[in-house]
């Protein structure tokens, strides 16, 4: 497991020195919606998706215990 974190922790450090490098790099920023926008906004749209269906099945359990 050690090892599977360690690679996850290599590859997210190898990914925030690309973003930075590109940032550093970037001289015309307009404002312009990049693709890591865009897929941040479908991920969070996914994270919330998923939430309402967990709390919808969560309430659904909680509404079939019987009453003593």
């Amino acid at each position: 497991m050690l090892e599977l974190q360690v690679k996850v922790l290599a590859a997210w450090h190898r990914a925030g020195d690309t973003l930075r490098n590109r940032a550093a790099h970037e001289i015309d920023d307009r404002g312009e919606v990049t693709a890591a926008t865009v897929l941040i906004v479908i991920l969070v749209i996914a994270a919330i998706a998923a939430g309402g269906v967990i709390a919808g099945k969560i309430i659904s359990n909680a509404e079939a215990v019987p009453t003593p």
